[in-house]
């Protein structure tokens, strides 16, 4: 079976995304290709349905493991890069049925090591009570 011309676009977005996911052009071009993905995803048949899903997956697997990497290889990654990676993570809730199971704790790890940054120099206290709402937010399990 052929693909659509909109999964193919998808396909193209998503690559050129990917392959320079640390700029802001990378983001636009990922958010571009997840919002084609989305589109085929909930008009399309079932069959190019369920591939626009597998691609989605597989996507989001590669770029979340690079920036779970990137953040255990770095503990002082710049805030404008956690900022931009946040971004990143966040768009691709746009296909939220393919996110991997660590995706919300991706997230959370994410914002911690922004609380981290916001809060240098603050008061011990203000930052105790940033990172406890945060872990008000973890999922259950």
């Amino acid at each position: 079976m052929a693909e659509s011309r909109e999964l193919q676009a998808a396909r193209r977005w998503l690559a050129e995304g990917e392959s320079s996911l640390a700029t802001a052009d990378g983001l636009v071009r990922l958010q571009e290709g997840l919002g084609r993905l989305d589109a085929v995803i909930s008009g399309a048949s079932q069959a190019e349905a369920r591939t626009a899903i597998n691609l989605a997956s597989s996507y989001a697997s590669r770029v979340y493991g690079r920036i779970r990497d990137l953040l255990a290889a770095d503990a002082q990654v710049p805030e404008p890069a956690l900022e931009h990676y946040f971004q990143v993570v966040l768009a691709f809730d746009q296909v939220g049925t393919a996110l991997p199971p660590a995706a919300a704790e991706l997230k959370i790890a994410v914002v911690r090591a922004l609380i981290e940054r916001y809060y240098e120099g603050h008061p011990p206290e203000r930052k105790r009570r940033a990172l406890a709402e945060l872990a008000a937010l973890r999922p259950a399990d």
